[in-house]
Parts: structure tokens; C-alpha cells; sequence
């Protein structure tokens, strides 16, 4: 018998070490984080671009021709890249990150824009609208599961804070750490901004948003991140100042950025997992696979946000086709 069981007992300790048994996901051991952007809050396009013309229009009636005309070029200077994700270059041929950073260069480039940058920065941020499935699993989390969520976004500071300061405390209580990449760009271009932005013929309102976006400064929860999604030194930030030893969720709607997080997984002895974010219903079903969220223990999150009927539409159309 004793054999018997020192056998059964070597086998056991092989297959664990063989085939290493998933984590349970708990609270105590687990941080969810969230990007923003199409995954948390959109752009509401509908209110956006005639809140953008009228708020134009009506800051310099007179110049509404120019302005008109500004947004035109405005448009033109943005190209898409494979994913059809709008990018923006310097003359140099770096890409610009940030909302506040690519509006900046937008008023270095045209002087025909250059005082509205700041009215139109104030207005996109402001436009933004919850995606109600999204804000209701990630508030559940944390105030019915109790799990502690964070925000990691490619945003900079400036337009998070017009950002937060649209929603209110509401959301962001949500968060008890919010990343951001800031400054994210060369200090080249960081410098242009700051001669355009001393230059006595700048407009006043450039010049504020410049200053407040150069010297802008992390605080005891938003913090910098060295550089922005989905470079690993992103989340090698995250996961340090989060802890390195809890298990770390990360759900993204860029397939490049969770997949950059799930590089993480290399190094590290706790659970590293990526969502690529499509829609609230299937991330509720994620959230299922991984034992975070249960069929019968959350029922009513997951009647809420429709999960029952959707799931069953796509179970039909994968059988169907």
C-alpha cells in the first residue's frame, strides 16, 4: 500500500509540474484592468462633429470661412493603417501619440487651426458617451465581486482629465490606479511645441494647453508610463507598480495591444491574460472561461446586459453555418 501510494504521489507531483493547473481567479489574487477607448467610453459622432462646427463657428463668426476649411486639412492629415486605426507623422516620419500631442501639431502646421485647438481637444473629450454593457461588468467587478480594476490607456494626461472631468466621480472611482502614456513622443517634437508655443503671436489658448501638457506631472494614481500600447515596456510598467505577483487581466480592443500584454506571460509565475475586446456579451463570456464571472452566481449582470439571447444567436449561427 505505502508503494501504491508513494507512486500515485510521484505521479501527481509530475503531472503539476508537467501541466501546471490554472490559478483560481479571486479577488484577493486577481487586478482587472481596462483600456478606455471603444472599450469602456466611444465618441458619440453624431453630437460630435456639429458640437466641433458650432463651437468653432461660434468662437469667431467672422473667420467661419478659414475654420471650415481648417477641419477640412484637419481630416486629410491623418492616414490609416492596416487595422484602420487613424495615424498621424511629424515631419520627421515619427507618429504622434496622444489626442492633446497630435492637436498641438495640428496648430504648429496650420496656422488656420492653431486657435482652435484647444476648443476642439475640450469638445472630442467632452462628447464621449459610456458603452452601457462595458461600465456595468466593469462596476460589478468591483463593487459586487470586489475585484480592484484599473485603467490602462494610450491617452495622455491632458485628455484624460477632460475626460474624467466629463464623467464625473462616477467613473473615476472606478479605478484605483489609471496608466497613461505620457509624454509618449521624442523630445524633439516635444521641444518644437514649446518654441511654437513661446512665440509672442501664439494664441492664448494654444499656449495654455501646450504649457499644461508639457509640464504635466504623474500623481499618486495616474501614472506614466515609459511608453505607449502595445510596446512591452508598457506593460512591464504596469505590472510593476500594479504588483508582480498578482495574476493581471488586460482587456484591450487592439488585438496588438493584448497581445503585447500576453508576452508578459514569459516571465512571470502569476496568470498574464490578454482580452482582445469585441463586444460587452463576449467579454462577459470571457470573463466566464476564466472563472471570474459564473452563469448561475451572476445571472442578473449577465441578463442585464443581454448575454442569455446573444449567446444563444451566436451558438445558432456557429451551428447554422
Amino acid at each position: 500500500m505505502k508503494k501504491i501510494h508513494s507512486i500515485v504521489l510521484i505521479a501527481n507531483i509530475f503531472y503539476n509540474s508537467t501541466f501546471p493547473i490554472e490559478p483560481q481567479l479571486t479577488p484577493e489574487n486577481t487586478v482587472i484592468n481596462f483600456d478606455l477607448d471603444k472599450v469602456l467610453i466611444d465618441k458619440n459622432k453624431y453630437i460630435l462633429y456639429p458640437r466641433i462646427l458650432f463651437n468653432g463657428i461660434w468662437q469667431d463668426p467672422f473667420n467661419a470661412i478659414n475654420f471650415i476649411y481648417a477641419l477640412y486639412n484637419f481630416k486629410n492629415a491623418y492616414t490609416k493603417d492596416a487595422h484602420e486605426n487613424e495615424r498621424i507623422y511629424d515631419q520627421a516620419g515619427n507618429k504622434i501619440n496622444g489626442l492633446t500631442f497630435q492637436f498641438l501639431y495640428h496648430g504648429i502646421r496650420d496656422p488656420k487651426i492653431t486657435p482652435y485647438v484647444a476648443n476642439i481637444l475640450k469638445t472630442i473629450e467632452s462628447s464621449r458617451t459610456s458603452i452601457p454593457g462595458s461600465i456595468k461588468i466593469c462596476k460589478y467587478l468591483k463593487y459586487n465581486k470586489g475585484y480592484t480594476i484599473n485603467f490602462a490607456t494610450n491617452k495622455d494626461h491632458v485628455s484624460y482629465e477632460l475626460t474624467a472631468q466629463a464623467f464625473g466621480d462616477e467613473f473615476t472611482n472606478i479605478p484605483t490606479k489609471v496608466f497613461i502614456a505620457h509624454p509618449g513622443n521624442n523630445q524633439t517634437f516635444l521641444d518644437q511645441i514649446k518654441v511654437f508655443a513661446d512665440r509672442p503671436t501664439t494664441p492664448a489658448d494654444y499656449k495654455e494647453l501646450a504649457y499644461k501638457s508639457l509640464e504635466a506631472q504623474p500623481t499618486d494614481t495616474i501614472f506614466h508610463a515609459p511608453s505607449s500600447k502595445p510596446d512591452l515596456a508598457y506593460f512591464k510598467y504596469m505590472e510593476k507598480i500594479i504588483d508582480g505577483n498578482k495574476n493581471l487581466i488586460f482587456i484591450d480592443d487592439q488585438k496588438a495591444n493584448a497581445e503585447g500584454f500576453n508576452q508578459l506571460q514569459k516571465n512571470s509565475a502569476a496568470l498574464r491574460v490578454g482580452i482582445y475586446f469585441k463586444n460587452p456579451v463576449q467579454l462577459a463570456d470571457e470573463l466566464i472561461k476564466l472563472g471570474i464571472l459564473s452563469p448561475t452566481e451572476d445571472k442578473q449582470l449577465l441578463d442585464d446586459i443581454g448575454y442569455p439571447h446573444m449567446m444563444k444567436i451566436y451558438t445558432c449561427a456557429h451551428v447554422n453555418a
